[in-house]
């Protein structure tokens, strides 16, 4: 009798416990897919279904000139920086994420003749494929066009408004992050609908 009542003791708690073990599971893994996507590299949003953003930064800790050719000596003076005629887009966007800084209590950015330089390529680059295949490919083969950087950061967007590209960037944590980042030479250049914004910290 005793191992009878055992039995079914037991069976009751299996069958009982069971499945709230498999939902803690099925809970887990689900947990685990959306941390996933949280901390992918690429960010990926969207208001609108032609209104798309992506978010990619990079830093270098070592710059050994051995394999950085690009990159100047440290005992060497870092060059001048030009501050570039910007367009009216470029001066708004520019604007924008100013004025998201100083809301933060952080120092505004300029942008600089490199970063435009590049900026504009990557927008057109962008034009081909959205994504941030350029932006990591210099990284590896060194060939970021940046006479002196330590730390760079991009943010690539499609949007039909310009208006709306600091807010799109604001509303992903990605973008919003290299907007606060400490790179104090920025640009935003156009082609078309598409948007790139390279920082900088030498």
């Amino acid at each position: 009798m005793i191992r009878i009542v055992s039995v079914i003791f037991l069976s009751i708690f299996i069958f009982t416990f069971f499945p709230i073990s498999t939902a803690n599971a099925d809970q887990t893994q689900n947990n685990s897919f959306f941390s996933f996507l949280e901390k992918s590299i690429l960010a990926y949003t969207s208001g609108i279904s032609n209104q798309h953003v992506l978010a990619a930064q990079t830093q270098i800790t070592i710059a050994p000139t051995t394999l950085f050719p690009t990159i100047l000596p440290t005992s060497q003076p870092t060059p001048p920086i030009q501050t570039p005629q910007l367009s009216i887009i470029s001066t708004y966007i520019l604007n924008g994420v100013n004025e998201y800084r100083t809301s933060l209590g952080l120092s505004p950015v300029q942008a600089s003749d490199e970063t435009c330089a590049f900026a504009a390529i990557r927008a057109q680059e962008i034009s081909h494929g959205f994504n941030h295949n350029g932006f990591y490919e210099r990284v590896k083969n060194h060939t970021l066009p940046y006479s002196w950087w330590a730390h760079a950061t991009e943010n690539i967007a499609e949007a039909p408004d310009y208006h709306e590209i600091v807010k799109l960037w604001k509303n992903s944590p990605e973008h919003a992050a290299n907007m606060r980042d400490n790179t104090p030479y920025v640009c935003i250049e156009q082609y078309g609908p598409y948007y790139a914004y390279e920082g900088m910290r030498p």
